[in-house]
């Protein structure tokens, strides 16, 4: 944040950190900029005599020019610390993780058991995955998906390094989370295969011999159509463009990019047959209002929250078709942001009939915001009614938990009377 002037690479520098005070109006803290330096707590001993909290001395990597030019990297080096406690990165590797306790409580609220077969959509890097795999007591199936192919091997890395075996990865765009079977291509891949049509209609809540009669019939649908696509491609003759052919020399030259420059194999998934699991977790994308420190993030506007807001009820849609009668949903977010947490609950109970707030335990934030919000082109949001805020979770960073800000709803679902829009 800030740095004594003519300061070289190699000099030996004190340490100190800057404390973020309450305010008097129960606020937090100042407007920080580059450069900005807070004073600390009175209570602290060298309170007068630094600005903010010593915590060592340690000798600079950069100028104090090239501190603030570049983006990352190590600073400075500490080599005398006040505290000896030092960073859990990669220490006890397999036997500890650290997490938020907002995180700790989604894993918690989703109360998976042993035996389910359970849908984390956006999983990366994997922390509540893997609570939940432990949670069942890695018997069971955890079906983990990120869109990112370096994400899904971390998730991976991080399965092994605590010794579970009960996670599947998948490279998987959450919003394309429903297998298509209305197309030949997409009914021809392993995730839309006749096992996991018949686990689908397992966990549904037909009669058994209708349910036989059901799978025998869609197995059969299943297998002309695939036998149609091979004949079909076997007809067609190979055509390669001349974009396939500049990308292909592209990637002999330069390897095979960012994306794959980990290494390691990561399965692709086309999705998943409706009703295929018994219990989803949407950790959501969102504007991330609730993490910090949030010291160089990008300004939000009322449009770019609304964005959020669109982009999450798509996830949510997915998550609705995938999850088996007598499911279970749970809905999270890391955002303060209102119109990403208590509208989406809003929106999911007024389009879904047979959806209902689940209580949670552990229950450790505070209650949702109830009532609406009326936004400057006059559209009303609407968040919690009256009774409903009692039923999700709240985390505010200014409470006295002093965890970042984040949003657990969990959903029941019930029977599906009616079948589900094509959204």
């Amino acid at each position: 944040m800030a740095c004594s002037a003519h300061v070289e690479e190699g000099d030996t520098v004190a340490v100190s950190v800057a404390i973020e005070q309450p305010l008097p109006d129960s606020g937090w803290g100042i407007g920080i900029t580059r450069g900005t330096i807070l004073q600390g707590l009175q209570r602290d001993p060298y309170h007068f005599e630094r600005n903010g909290l010593y915590i060592g001395q340690g000798r600079t990597v950069f100028s104090r020019a090239g501190i603030f030019r570049a983006s990352k990297g190590i600073a400075v080096n500490m080599t005398d610390r006040v505290f000896s406690l030092p960073s859990f990165h990669d220490v006890l590797e397999g036997e500890i993780f650290l997490q938020n306790l907002p995180s700790i409580a989604t894993a918690h609220a989703l109360d998976p058991q042993k035996g389910e077969r359970i849908l984390d959509m956006c999983a990366a890097p994997g922390g509540k995955t893997t609570g939940i795999a432990i949670l069942m007591k890695d018997e069971g199936e955890v079906v983990a998906v990120d869109r990112s192919h370096n994400k899904v091997l971390d998730i991976q890395k991080l399965a092994a390094e605590l010794g579970l075996t009960c996670i599947t990865t998948y490279k998987l765009d959450a919003l394309k989370a429903v297998c298509k079977i209305d197309g030949l291509s997409d009914m021809a891949t392993s995730n839309c295969s006749k096992n996991n049509m018949d686990m689908t209609l397992k966990n549904s809540d037909l009669p058994r011999s209708h349910e036989n009669r059901v799978s025998s019939v869609m197995a059969e649908e299943l297998n002309a159509n695939i036998t149609a696509v091979s004949i079909e491609k076997a007809n067609e003759r190979t055509y390669v463009g001349k974009a396939d052919i500049r990308k292909n020399e592209r990637i002999m030259r330069n390897g095979p990019g960012r994306n794959q420059s980990q290494g390691g194999r990561v399965e692709k998934s086309k999705g998943f047959l409706p009703n295929s699991f018994d219990r989803i977790l949407l950790d959501a994308p969102c504007s991330a209002l609730g993490l910090r420190p949030r010291l160089f993030a990008r300004e939000e506007t009322i449009e770019s929250l609304r964005n959020h807001g669109n982009y999450q009820r798509r996830m949510f849609d997915q998550a609705v078709q995938l999850v088996r009668p007598g499911g279970v949903i749970v809905y999270s977010t890391c955002t303060i942001n209102p119109g990403e947490n208590e509208a989406l609950v809003r929106y999911a109970l007024d389009t879904y009939s047979f959806l209902s707030l689940a209580p949670q335990h552990p229950r450790i934030g505070g209650p949702g915001l109830v009532g609406c919000c009326e936004l400057p082109d006059g559209y009303v949001e609407e968040w919690l009614r009256p009774g409903e805020e009692e039923l999700v979770q709240r985390f505010d960073p200014s409470s006295s938990l002093d965890t970042i800000g984040f949003f657990i709803a969990k959903f029941n679902v019930g029977s599906k009377t009616c079948p589900i829009q094509n959204l």
